[in-house]
């Protein structure tokens, strides 16, 4: 299945979730969360962040996602080890229970979106 698939599979999952517009959620609030998310289903996915500095997202594949599909991947860098230290510490996260809830939900789904 293509990774534009898998967004749509797991974008649906999530929306049902959290019955909000995940759309603004991962965007503009937890995009940190959505790479994570990714890499549950593409471990060798990489963080990359905006050129502005205000997004992160995934490259899976040589091309970069985040929840609204493929990104123009010329907007990205590859983020350094400081730089994934500063997405850890000032990105918002989830709580590790809700993290965890999510984990556990999109983990019973995994096998379903990636056939």
């Amino acid at each position: 299945m293509s990774v534009v698939l898998s967004i749509i599979n797991i974008n649906k999952c999530l929306s049902n979730y959290f019955e909000d517009d995940i759309f603004e959620y991962f965007t503009n609030k937890y995009c940190f969360e959505y790479f994570l998310i990714l890499k549950e289903f593409y471990p060798d996915a990489i963080l990359v962040a905006q050129n502005n500095r205000d997004h992160c997202a995934a490259l899976i594949k040589d091309n970069v996602y985040d929840v609204t599909g493929i990104k123009n991947k010329e907007d990205f860098f590859v983020a350094d080890s400081s730089y994934v230290d500063y997405i850890y510490s000032f990105y918002n996260r989830f709580s590790l229970e809700e993290h965890e809830k999510v984990k556990s939900m999109l983990k019973g789904y995994t096998k379903e979106i990636m056939k």
